[in-house]
Parts: structure tokens; sequence; C-alpha cells
């Protein structure tokens, strides 16, 4: 702005003071005033100049601090926005459902957990809260600090489900409540859990007691077969038969009890040499009543020319029970029945292994159910326990050995057991359960 100020000053004075002394204006009082007068508007122009670059400067100043504020806000919103995404997150994958009432009782805030577990369809839509449910909400609120868990039964078409809702109070900076928090868990399987669990407590004391009762009963169960014997020697005609009646239902009733102590408390093996031709003779001994009265036909083909085998006699004897009379039970009425040794080569052993084939003529197990027969309490004998074939299987693996069982309807079933002539490392126990159809 001075350079053109300049101008104007030479300007005025040339047109004052010309060069030619023809028109050179003489100085006077008008003159003079001109040239204070232009000399103070010099003066303003230099004061405005200075005033104008100040100000230029000072909005330099707040432009950048404008932008450095700009930039600060920026950062501040993405923050802020990062943070309220994050929580976001939280809030949508949380395992929990969240639920935000305000102080009138409407929903604010609902994420998609307990959308699922309030709504029929369990779609992430805002739920419909209805007196009950709010009801429940508002018990669960708690005050000064306590904690409360109120469960609250929902009606799902068929099904049951059981919540549990624990909520506060939410306040504003001054203190005063604005609305409530609850939070929503699905307790569902959780109390299905501890009904199972309470079963199994109650089926333990149960067996317990069922041990104890066949501890009592074993004993005078050998008593009443040993009358029963003497009681059928010293008489003849209808008392022999029910003497004899009474020695084959107490020689049952004794296996039962004796499966039952074998399922409720399984005994170690005590292993030693065991001769399986004398247990089977045993065992078809013990059992020759019963099936002298069924009219069982008795095969027996022990070609094992090494019976002897390492193993618990008294388990082998159970074990061999069970399977002798559950094939009996297979034959209502008459029928035959196969008990077959021989020995057989070991895969992974030098020595040979033995193989023992209980095989009936009786009504058959239906191929959906073979998978079954081992599992405890399974039967379809409406007088059984289903503990026999599961003893049994446990017997087995105790002994580290196989069993394999095929059956066909109306036809009968087949047993086969295989045992090592030694007993394995535990680790190295197996039994396995093939089904073969003919």
């Amino acid at each position: 702005m001075a350079p053109e100020v300049e101008r104007v000053r030479e300007k005025i004075e040339n047109m004052i003071f010309p060069s030619d002394p023809k028109k050179r204006i003489r100085q006077g009082g008008e003159t003079g005033l001109l040239i204070e007068a232009f000399e103070m508007f010099t003066k303003a122009s230099s004061s405005l100049e200075t005033a104008y670059s100040q100000l230029q400067a000072k909005a330099q100043e707040l432009t950048e601090e404008l932008e450095a504020k700009n930039l600060e806000l920026e950062k501040s919103l993405r923050e802020k926005e990062e943070a309220q995404n994050f929580l976001h997150n939280i809030l949508e994958r949380l395992p929990c459902g969240v639920l935000v009432l305000d102080d009138r009782g409407d929903l604010t805030l609902c994420n998609p957990m307990a959308a699922e577990v309030l709504t029929k369809s369990g779609k992430h839509r805002r739920p419909y809260l209805n007196s009950g449910v709010r009801s429940y909400l508002a018990s669960s609120v708690a005050r000064s600090g306590s904690k409360r868990e109120v469960e609250i039964p929902l009606k799902r078409g068929k099904k049951q489900k059981i919540l549990a809702t624990s909520g506060a109070p939410l306040t504003d900076a001054g203190g005063d409540q604005v609305g409530t928090l609850h939070i929503i868990r699905d307790i569902t399987e959780m109390k299905a859990l501890q009904e199972q669990n309470k079963r199994v407590e109650r089926l333990s004391a149960m067996g317990e007691m069922a041990v104890e009762l066949a501890h009592e009963i074993r004993n005078p169960l050998g008593s009443v077969e040993l009358f029963a014997s003497l009681l059928e020697k010293e008489v003849s005609g209808d008392l022999k038969r029910w003497a004899e009646n009474i020695r084959i239902g107490s020689r049952s009733l004794n296996n039962i009890v004796s499966n039952m102590l074998h399922f409720a408390n399984p005994l170690s093996p005590a292993f030693a040499e065991v001769d399986i031709h004398r247990i089977i003779q045993d065992v078809l001994a013990f059992t020759h009543p019963i099936m002298n009265q069924r009219k069982v036909r008795i095969l027996k083909q022990l070609k094992a020319d090494q019976p002897v085998l390492c193993a618990d006699s008294e388990l082998i004897k159970q074990m061999m029970l069970n399977l002798i009379m559950n094939a009996m039970n297979a034959m209502p009425s008459e029928g035959s029945l196969l008990v077959q040794t021989k020995n057989i080569k070991q895969e992974h052993d030098s020595g040979r292994g033995l193989e023992v084939k209980i095989q009936d003529s009786g009504i058959g197990i239906p191929p959906e159910n073979l998978n079954r027969i081992f599992d405890p309490f399974f039967t379809t004998n409406k007088k059984g326990t289903g503990l026999g074939l599961s003893v049994v299987h446990r017997i087995v693996e105790q002994h580290s050995g196989t069993i394999r069982v095929s059956s066909e309807i109306n036809h009968g079933t087949t047993f086969i057991i295989s045992f090592g002539t030694r007993p394995s490392e535990p680790e190295k126990s197996r039994s396995t359960k093939e089904s073969m159809h003919g």
C-alpha cells in the first residue's frame, strides 16, 4: 500500500508545484492546509497498513489454531466411534442377554442373545415383554449394592425354558434413576443337568442300598438252597418237584444277586492259572436242574488241548454262568446249547489263545438291538434285569479279551469270547462287539 500512497503524493505535489514557473501556484493558506491534510492521510494510511498486517497475522494464527482444533476434534470423534463400535461388538457377541429399560419401563436396548431367549422364533428382533416378564424383571433389580437373581419360566410351544435374570438401577450424573439394566441367561440345560445329577445321586444311594440288601439276601439264599436240596432227597412226588423248584429258583435268584454285586462293586481280578474246562463243567452242573426242567439239550465240544489261562476263576465262572443263563432264557421251552472251546493262534503273541463259544437255538436278537445288548439295564426279557451281559462284557475287558456276537431271528445267537494265555497290560486291554447276520 505504501508505494501507491507515494505515487499519489507525487502527483499532488506536481499539481501544486509544477516545474513550469508560470504555472506554479503560489503557496498560500489553502495549500498548506492541503499538504497538512495529505500528511495526516499518509500517517493514517501507514497506521491502517500496520493494523491490517497485524490483523492478517492474527487471522493466520486463528486459522492454524482452528485447523489444529478440527484435527483434534476429528481424532476425538474417530476414537469415540471406534470405542462405540468396539462396545457394540462386545454387546452383540455377549453369551448372555442384555436389556435396558427406561424409567417408564420401555425397552431401549436389546442385544441379540436377549432377543433369542425371549422371542419364540429366536430371531434378532425386539422382544415383546408381557406383564409377567416385566414383573420378574422388576423383582430382579437389586437395591443398595445387593445381588439378586430371579428365575423366569417361559413356555415356547411344547418346550419349557428357564431364564435367570439379575438387574441393577441406572442413574444420571445427578444420581437420579433413569432406567434399569438387566442381564439374562438361559439356564435350561444347567437346570436339566442339576436334575440329572440329583437323579444320579438318588440312584447311587439306591445302588448302595441294593448292594447292602444283596449281601443280606445272599446268605439266606444259600440256606434256602441247601435245605431245599436236603428236602428233595427226603420226599417224593409233588413235594420232591416243589423242593426242586425251590432249589432252582434259589440258584436263579442267587445269580441275579451276584450280577448286581458285580455291577455295583466290580472286583479287581486276582489272576492265577485257571482250567476253563473245569469251570465249564462246574457251571453246567450248577445249571443242570434248570436246563433239565426246560428240556435243553447240552452239546459239549471241549476241544482245547491247552485249557489253562491266567484269569480270575470266580469272575470267569460268573461270566460263563451269565452266558449260559442268557442262552436258556432265549429258549423258553426245549432247544440245544453248544459249549465249545478251542485254542487259537494269537496275532501279537508266540503262544496260543483260547476261544469259548456259546451257541443257542433260541429266538435270536433283533439286528437293531445287537449294539445295545451289553448296555447296563438293557433287556427285552420282562423278567430280566439287563445286568447279565453287561457284567460279561466287563469281565472280558478285565481279562483283556474280546467278545463277538452274531444272531439270527428264530435261529439262535452265538457268543465267541477270545482270551490270551496271559493277561495283557491294562492299557492294552480291549473288547469288541461285532454283528454278523447270516
